[in-house]
Order: structure tokens, then C-alpha cells, then sequence
């Protein structure tokens, strides 16, 4: 076989008229006997004034920690500054859409993914500046040719599998034994690796289980309500009232709530009922979270959230049929009983044998029901009911478990009730279908008119029969029937009183607007960003140290670019040894301009030592023919 070759650039690849040697012989590395001689020389002809080599280090480390903190920056805009949230238990509820956040979150993710090589990389040149250390008084960080290999290999790899090549090595995994000498860079590198590793990918775990447990879910935005606003608040109708018109006794102004005149609850009583069955087109009975019934309009905007202003009242009753009941039946077993209240009570519960009746109403401060409840004269003022069903069945004369209701032969059950009954000018919110009363605005009616009024009602609402029926059977199954009982008392008492109420402006009143939003854990939101600052802290502890490094001597970057680089290593064991090239960092300057006689061959070649071996040369220059085999 015959080689021959048309090179013009020959003369610069080789010295003089010789042709190239067959295979330069000169290990990966220096020796330590050289490295530490030419340390010494150079280190004399150091200059006093150290150059800092350590700017391109300090703007990787910090461009790292800074995409990584704008990133975070963008998901606390994203989650609690660009949109409304709330914190509702072990949850963050936010108006951000879920698929943009988890976006930014998988953006985060596979950044942190994409830095490790260069996080790990930063690492080279504390490696790099103990080798130097080493090669120079003998110490123990000089790697063997394989150790050197696996370090430049878990530098350069920085995956999964060079670190499993590195663990197996110095464990002795699937290898007869383990290695005797391990240098201590070598373990340094695997541990940061290692770090890196696990932190980039339990950060993966962290945010595929976020996208698992977070929710999508409807949240009510609340916008400047447009156009025109509807009279949502409820206010005395001054009209009516400006006159007395309305006075049936004493100069009492009722608001035209009653009249005199054969039909005096002519005017009022149709709107009452409306209002008090749900039927009318201007009112109706809402219940605040306190338990007071205030009138609101009939309909609400579907999307319409506002605070506004009515009138309201709320009752607190309580049973005191044990207190009240005698010895023993008084008029028989078929027939009703006798009540004898004790006087710390303040109420007459007596029947009224002329009428047949228990007392259900007002009461004055004898604790007798009012016989003109306009009168009343105080507020919050007293209401006391015997209440009568037939749905409450025990023994003969014992109580129906904790209704507070006694039973007495086929007469029936009863229950007495006392209740303080409080007419309030309410302030409350309005939101998503709850009505909330402001305690801070909520106060007493001032004007005993107000309450006149609805006692003057009392006397046409028929409520010893509309409010125990309403509430008839409560308390057998659950709950409480004096709490029931005072409900519908307060409902019935402000329904009744309904035509003296006139429309007004909310105070406030804003539009609701559906969005999608999202609901995130906060423990695993907490766990993502204590892992960032724990990458964040990785990242500038390998940047200090590879600052230290790199001004703790001029040979840190020549000899970490050895470390980092494969390029370096093969030009080492193959390339030229000029040895103005040999002291660049760029692998691309450290190989001469490459010829044919460059080529690498593979196969059986002469050694050092005499005797034929197996391994990769350069080419030699080829004579006019070679005899093939």
C-alpha cells in the first residue's frame, strides 16, 4: 500500500526539513517534578499587582441567581401583585390562571435543569487550584490517570450517569475490589454533583406534584359596577311619615302602617303579606350572618355585590316552660293548662279564660301582653308566647326531650318563650348570596316610631298562629327550637312592617365578574422556594470559592480548563506540543493548524519501550511505499 501527501502548510506543522515523529510521547499531564519546577520559576516572576480573573466566574454565578430570583419575582407577580388571592387554610386561592403559573413554574424547572452542568462546572476550578496545591508539595490531591478521567467526566458529563460512574468507582460497585487511594477532589466532585442532583430533581418532583394538587376553580372578581345604580337599600319613607295622618291614638305617627277607620290595616297589611310569603316585587326578609331579618329588595342583580343600609330586627328567645309549669294539670287531661310563671321571669302566662287564649305579644314592664302594642316604649323591648302544637308527642305531662315543649293529655304540647326583641338600623354587605352585617355601623334605632310601628302590626299579623306553625316540629331532629322560634319571630315582625320602607342608593355597590382561577397547597408552594434558596445558596458558595481559587494563582484557569474541557485532553495525548499553546485556555488555540499527517490511526503500534502494542498514534510521514499486510 502507498501513501503520499500534498500538504502545502508542512513546514509549519513541523521543525526544519525533519519529518514529523511518529507518535509525540509525553503523558495527559505534566509530571509533578515539572509542574512544581515551573510553578516555582513563574511564581518568582510574578508581578505585584495581581490581575482579577475572577469577573466571568462572578457573572455566570450571579446570572444564574438572578434569572432564578426574577423567575421567583415573576411568579409572586403572577400569583399575589397582577391578580386578586387569598389565604384559606393550607391553600393559596388566586385569580392567576392556573395553566400561565404552572408555566412559570415549568420554566423555572427546566432552567434549573439546564444550569446544573454550569453549576457543577464552577466547582472546576476549587478542583483545579488543590491539584495545583498538590502538585506541588505532594499532596494528597493528585488522581490517577483513571481518577482524573472520572473527575474530568463528572465535570464535563454533570448527568445521572457520570455521577452512578463515579459512586461505582469509589464504592467498588460490580468490581472485584475498591480503590485504595482516593483522592479527596474526587470526592468533593461527586458530593457537589450530587447536591446539584438531587436538588434540581426533587425541585421536578415538587412542581409535577404542584401540577397534580393544584386547582382550577371559579373565583367572583369585583369590578366599579357600570351604568346606573338600582336602589338595593331600604330606608323609613318620609313621604308617609312627614304627616300624622297615620296617628290612630295619642298623637302617634305610624307611618300610615294603620289608620282609623273601619279597615285600619287597609293600606299595609296586602305589601306585609306579600313580603312575608316571598310574593312581592319590591321586598323581601334576607337574614345576616348574626341572625337579624332586614329588608332587601325582591331581586338582586345576579352580578351585584354592594353595601347597603335597612332595617332589621333580631330576637333572642329562650323556654321557660320548666319554670312555669305546676304541680299537676288544672282544668283536666283533655283540656289546657295552667300556667303560674315565677315573678323573676316578668311574665304572665296565665290563659285568658275570657278570650280562651295564652298571651303571645308585647309585653309591658308588668310583664302583661300589651293591649295596644303601639305603645311600646322602649327598644329593645320584651315578647313573650306561649306557643300550643300537636307535633311534639311524649307522656302525659313530661317534656319532649330539649324542645322545651311539655305535653298534657290530647290538649297538645306547650311551650313558654321570652324573648328580647331588638329594631336595628342595619349597615351590611351583600356578596355572592350571604349577607354580612357590619357590627361597626349596625346600631339601634333611634326612632321609637320605628318600633311603635311594628308593634302596631302585631295586632294584624295573627303571629300566635303564623309563628309556631312556621316553626312547628324543630328541635325533635336537631338544633334548637327557642333559636328557630326567635328566627321567624324577627322575620314575621319586619315583614309585617314592609309598605313604611322606601328604596335608596347602596352605599357601595360593585359588579361581580366570574373568573377561573387557581387554588395552589402553600406547603408545597413553601418546599419549591426553600429549595431555590437552597440552589441559590449552592450557586454562590461555588461562585465564592471559584473566585478564591482563581486569584489564589495564575495557573487556577489553564489548569481548570484542563479539568473541564475533553478537547484539552485529547489534544494533550495527540496534539502538537508547541509550547507557546500549551499555556491558552480555548481547547480550539491549543491545537496546531492540523495536516494529513495529523490523522489519527488505530491498531497495533511500537511503544516507548520497545515490543509491539495496540493503541491510537498520529500518522507518520509516508515513504514513496509501504508494503500492505
Amino acid at each position: 500500500m502507498t501513501t503520499s501527501y500534498n500538504i502545502t502548510d508542512l513546514p509549519f506543522n513541523i521543525e526544519g526539513s525533519e519529518p514529523a515523529p511518529t507518535k509525540e510521547q509525553h503523558s495527559l499531564f505534566e509530571t509533578r517534578s515539572r509542574t512544581a519546577s515551573i510553578a516555582s520559576s513563574l511564581s518568582s516572576a510574578r508581578p505585584s499587582t495581581v490581575r482579577f480573573r475572577g469577573k466571568p466566574i462572578l457573572l455566570l454565578g450571579l446570572g444564574i441567581c438572578i434569572s432564578i430570583i426574577l423567575l421567583c419575582a415573576g411568579l409572586g407577580i403572577q400569583i399575589f401583585v397582577a391578580n386578586e388571592y387569598a389565604h384559606q387554610g393550607l391553600d393559596i386561592i388566586t385569580t392567576a390562571s392556573l395553566g400561565s403559573t404552572l408555566a412559570i413554574f415549568w420554566v423555572l424547572a427546566v432552567f434549573l435543569l439546564l444550569t446544573i452542568p454550569l453549576v457543577v462546572g464552577l466547582d472546576g476550578y476549587r478542583l483545579a487550584w488543590a491539584w495545583l496545591e498538590a502538585s506541588a508539595d505532594n499532596g494528597h490531591n493528585r488522581p490517577t490517570p483513571f481518577q482524573l478521567g472520572l473527575i474530568m467526566n463528572l465535570l464535563h458529563g454533570a448527568n445521572l450517569s457520570a455521577l452512578c460512574g463515579g459512586l461505582k468507582y469509589m464504592y467498588g460497585i460490580c468490581t472485584l475490589t475498591k480503590p485504595s487511594y482516593k483522592p479527596p477532589i474526587l470526592r468533593r466532585v461527586l458530593f457537589i454533583l450530587a447536591l446539584a442532583l438531587g436538588l434540581v430533581y426533587s425541585f421536578e418532583i415538587l412542581v409535577i406534584v404542584l401540577s397534580i394538587s393544584s386547582k382550577t376553580m371559579s373565583i367572583s372578581q369585583l369590578r366599579d359596577y357600570p351604568g346606573t345604580w338600582p336602589q338595593l337599600s331600604r330606608q323609613i319613607n318620609s313621604s308617609m311619615c312627614a304627616t300624622t295622618n297615620g296617628a290612630v291614638a295619642q298623637s302617634i305617627n305610624l307611618c300610615g302602617l294603620q289608620n282609623p277607620g273601619a279597615s285600619p290595616f287597609s293600606g299595609s297589611l296586602p305589601e306585609a303579606l306579600r313580603t312575608l310569603t316571598n310574593n312581592s316585587a319590591t321586598n323581601a326578609v334576607a337574614f345576616g350572618n348574626d341572625g337579624t331579618a332586614f329588608l332587601v329588595p325582591a331581586s338582586i342583580p345576579m352580578d351585584a355585590a354592594y353595601y347597603g343600609t335597612s332595617v332589621g330586627v333580631i330576637s333572642v328567645c329562650q323556654s321557660i316552660t320548666d319554670q312555669c309549669v305546676g304541680s299537676g294539670p288544672a282544668y283536666g287531661p283533655t283540656e289546657y293548662l295552667a300556667f303560674s310563671c315565677p315573678s323573676s321571669v316578668s311574665f304572665n302566662a296565665a290563659l285568658n279564660t275570657t278570650t280562651g287564649t295564652y298571651p303571645f305579644g308585647i309585653l309591658d314592664s308588668t310583664g302583661n301582653e300589651y293591649g295596644t302594642p303601639y305603645l311600646v316604649d322602649s327598644n329593645p323591648f320584651r315578647f313573650g308566647a306561649v306557643a300550643v302544637s300537636d307535633a311534639y308527642s311524649s307522656p302525659a305531662d313530661t317534656f319532649a326531650g330539649n324542645t322545651g315543649f311539655f305535653t298534657h293529655g290530647s290538649a297538645g304540647a306547650f311551650n313558654v318563650l321570652t324573648c328580647s326583641v331588638t329594631v336595628r338600623n342595619v349597615t351590611y354587605m351583600y356578596h355572592n348570596g350571604i349577607f354580612t352585617i357590619d357590627p361597626s355601623r349596625t346600631v339601634l334605632a333611634s326612632d321609637l316610631d320605628i318600633t311603635r310601628g311594628i308593634g302596631a302590626m302585631t295586632s294584624a299579623a295573627y303571629l300566635s298562629m303564623r309563628v309556631p306553625a312556621a316553626v312547628d316540629g324543630a328541635g325533635l331532629a336537631g338544633g334548637d327550637y327557642a333559636s328557630a322560634f326567635a328566627r321567624e319571630l324577627s322575620r314575621e315582625l319586619i315583614a309585617f312592617t314592609a309598605s313604611a320602607y322606601a328604596s335608596a342608593a347602596p352605599l357601595d355597590l360593585q359588579i361581580v365578574v366570574p373568573i377561573l382561577g387557581s387554588r395552589f397547597p402553600l406547603v408545597l408552594l413553601v418546599l419549591i422556594l426553600a429549595w431555590l434558596v437552597a440552589y441559590c445558596a449552592l450557586v454562590l458558595f461555588l461562585t465564592i470559592s471559584a473566585v478564591l481559587a482563581s486569584s489564589a494563582s495564575p495557573y487556577t484557569l489553564l489548569a481548570r480548563s484542563r479539568l473541564a474541557d475533553p478537547l484539552t485532553a485529547v489534544h494533550t495525548a495527540y496534539g502538537r506540543a508547541e509550547a507557546h499553546r500549551t499555556w491558552e485556555r480555548s481547547a480550539q488555540r491549543l491545537f496546531s493548524v492540523e495536516t494529513g499527517l495529523d490523522r489519527l490511526s488505530v491498531g497495533p503500534t511500537t511503544s516507548s519501550a520497545g515490543g509491539l502494542a495496540f493503541g491510537v498514534s498520529r500518522a507518520v510521514v509516508a515513504p514513496s511505499s509501504i508494503p500492505s499486510i
